[in-house]
């Protein structure tokens, strides 16, 4: 215990020494400063120098390689089930041209339905045959009775006419003879010459030529009656039956050869899908074979085409590039898009030929955004082409590709890197170090940048050096001085007309679209139903504002809403309707997985087309 006292004085004395001494230190530190004054800036800092060359601000995006012009070939085939199968096929990849061949689709059925046909339409040639035979005896039977039977009868009641005036007049004679005999008769009986009995003879006699005069008479009056009555009444009864005759048959012959023609019809058809059952490549057109993929329904499988494959009608099956005119469809952010304009040239990385570098000019700059779908990104997208000058034979469509287009070009511009530039609101400023040492704030004009470099319009001169980062040395600038946000100024009337007009947008939204979407209303959440997405569709796409969707306006749909337009046209007219997309939308939908009003709570948003 008598040893531990003499260590804690020295550990003591230990502890004060070096407290006496921190506080020397920082008594000298505190005198150091105070004596000084105010700390001083380190001017030591990072500087770049104006310099003149060339300015080039490219945009970058990804691509995939495709033809400006993209001939689609389509089933043409309408099979009696809906669908038929593939036999061969050329391979992907072969370069034709106009008559080769593509695809050989099952034609088994309609060879079948033609030997059928035949026969058919053999029967309905026979039968036109025999009706034309009874319209040539029609009008034959017509000329015999005008030229023949009515000509005989008429001759023959003129010859009873003359007959009968003749004996008439021969009747007249015997009666006159008679009636002579009798009288001479009776004078020979009042003198006793001659019997009673002769008398009442040479009597008989006189009544009999009475009889036959008036006998003949009458067959005169009945021929003339019969002349009369066919001439009059059995000419016209005739004829108006032979004529009608006549017309029946050329009814019968025009109806015969009706169904004849339909039948040739049906027979000239099942040949035409005979024939189509054997594709090639059309009159005119050319390029590199490219197998036509479909996904079908909502996360189904993907249909590609292949041997053993069904098809239906109007189904795209292979797709012909021009090889000869490459673009490259590019998806640029919405951030570089106003950089964007038609003729810009742009160099092309493609990913499968490594060793070259392809040159291009920006050829199309859609004005709307391509279709996010179903639970796409916020951020809006616009479709870019980019034509490809002398493109290689080894490039082929699908492949992927980077594009830099080439936004704006200076030559001898005067260049800062874009670290010396600092904004303040609207205004751009460099922090430039003078010939004395000293800096001073000047405000620039800045043409562009490129993530790199500035392109500097005015304030700068070739050869000064300004201050890299100048923000972090603002006590060395001279800013001018933040302006508060000033109250936007919109009179009463305007802000009347615009409600006004958006009201009305409103009702003919409504009117259009078929009233309010049903189940994605307030708190809903659910899927719209069909007729609200094809209000979507039309309202996106139908860009003529013609109430349908032609050829080209199709064109411009994504590859998805392509799916379900492809067998939307069902009148055939090459249009489609808003009812018809109605119609698709509703069997789009049902593949999809629902389609009913409301859903559970999915919110989905409602596909449109791809030219928005």
């Amino acid at each position: 215990m008598k040893r531990q006292i003499p260590q804690r004085r020295g550990v003591v004395t230990s502890l004060l020494l070096i407290g006496a001494v921190i506080c020397a230190v920082i008594g000298a530190i505190a005198w150091y400063y105070y004596k000084s004054g105010p700390a001083k800036p380190n001017l030591n800092l990072m500087m770049a120098t104006v310099e003149k060359g060339d300015f080039v601000a490219k945009v970058l995006d990804q691509g995939e390689i495709q033809s400006s012009e993209n001939v689609e070939i389509r089933c043409e085939v309408r099979a009696r089930n809906g669908q038929l199968s593939v036999i061969s096929l050329v391979p992907e990849g072969t370069r034709v041209k106009a008559g080769d061949f593509l695809v050989r689709l099952d034609s088994t059925a309609f060879e079948k339905e033609r030997e059928s046909q035949r026969i058919t339409v053999a029967n309905a040639k026979a039968t036109v045959i025999q009706a034309d035979a009874n319209l040539k005896t029609a009008k034959t039977t017509l000329t015999e009775y005008m030229e023949g039977t009515y000509k005989a009868l008429e001759m023959d009641l003129e010859n009873q006419i003359i007959d009968a005036d003749g004996l008439i007049e021969t009747a007249k004679s015997e009666l006159e003879q008679s009636n002579d005999v009798l009288n001479h008769s009776r004078a020979l009986q009042a003198k006793g010459f001659i019997t009673q009995r002769q008398l009442d003879a040479d009597e008989f006699a006189v009544t009999r030529a009475e009889l036959n005069l008036k006998r003949n008479k009458n067959i005169k009056t009945m021929a003339e009656q019969n002349k009369a009555v066919l001439e009059k009444y059995t000419l016209e009864k005739e004829k108006v039956q032979l004529e009608s005759n006549i017309e029946a048959a050329k009814v019968k012959l025009d109806s015969e050869k009706d169904a004849l023609r339909v039948q040739e019809n049906q027979m000239a058809e099942i040949e035409e899908m005979i024939k189509k059952c054997e594709v090639v490549v059309p009159e005119g057109i050319s390029g590199q074979v490219v197998y036509a993929k479909e996904q079908r329904g909502r996360g189904g499988d993907e249909w590609i085409l292949e041997e053993g494959a069904n098809v239906r009608e109007s189904q795209v099956l292979i797709r012909l590039p021009d090889i000869d005119k490459m673009e490259v469809k590019a998806l640029i952010n919405e951030q570089n898009i106003t950089q964007i304009e038609t003729g810009m040239p742009a160099s092309i990385k493609v990913d499968a030929l490594t060793d070259r570098t392809l040159k291009g000019v920006v050829t199309k700059v859609n004005q709307y955004a391509e279709s996010a779908g179903w639970g796409g990104s916020s951020v809006r997208k616009y479709a870019v082409k980019v034509r490809i000058i002398d493109p290689p034979e080894a490039l082929k469509p699908g492949m992927n590709a980077s594009v830099f287009i080439q936004s704006k070009y200076q030559a001898d511009a005067l260049m800062v890197p874009i670290q010396t530039i600092y904004g303040v609101q609207e205004k751009q400023f460099c922090l430039v170090k003078n010939d004395d040492g000293g800096f001073e704030t000047r405000e620039v004009e800045v043409g562009g940048n490129n993530s790199q470099m500035a392109w500097i319009l005015s304030g700068l001169k070739e050869g000064e050096n300004v201050v890299m980062n100048p923000g972090a040395n603002k006590d060395l600038m001279e800013l001018p001085e933040v302006k508060l946000d000033k109250r936007i100024e919109i009179s009463g009337d305007q802000a009347e007309a615009a409600v006004a007009d958006a009201k009305k947008e409103t009702k003919d939204e409504a009117k259009a679209g078929g009233g309010r979407p049903q189940g994605g209303g307030a708190g809903g959440g659910g899927r719209p139903d069909a007729a609200t997405i094809a209000g979507f569709v039309m309202q996106r796409s139908d860009k003529n504002s013609d109430g349908k969707l032609d050829k080209d306006e199709v064109a411009g749909l994504d590859d998805r809403s392509k799916s379900w337009a492809a067998t939307a046209d069902t009148d055939g007219d090459g249009d489609i309707s808003k009812d018809e997309v109605v119609e698709a939308m509703k069997k789009a939908m049902k593949s999809w997985g629902g389609g009913g009003r409301g859903g559970r709570g999915g919110g989905g948003r409602p596909t449109g087309g791809g030219g928005r």
